[in-house]
């Protein structure tokens, strides 16, 4: 079986820096990005939310104008787990280029 990241690395995109909370020890945060255009690109996002034993995932695909100004920002799943955020990502993927 396939880790989250190698899944996430077959679709295209590319793995952020995890990042740390001050004086702990485990990464909370999670970022896999694909760039759609120029200006346009997919985002994932997992962190730790109390409450659950894996993290928890949010996929939106967001617009930036030059500058890096956000403008724009469709929100695909919130709050979701490893395997509905894979499927979903999968299947938005799968229609892009099947539609290219």
């Amino acid at each position: 079986m396939k880790s989250l990241a190698n899944s996430f690395k077959d679709l295209g995109f590319v793995s952020d820096v995890s990042k740390r909370r001050e004086d702990e020890r485990h990464y909370f945060y999670l970022v896999f990005v694909k760039d759609l255009s120029r200006n346009t690109s997919l985002i994932v996002e997992g962190y730790r939310k109390k409450g659950y034993s894996t993290y928890r995932f949010d996929f939106y695909k967001s617009t930036y104008i030059d500058g890096g100004k956000k403008v724009r920002e469709k929100v695909y799943l919130e709050n979701a787990s490893p395997l509905q955020v894979l499927q979903r990502v999968t299947s938005f993927v799968d229609y892009i280029e099947r539609s290219s």
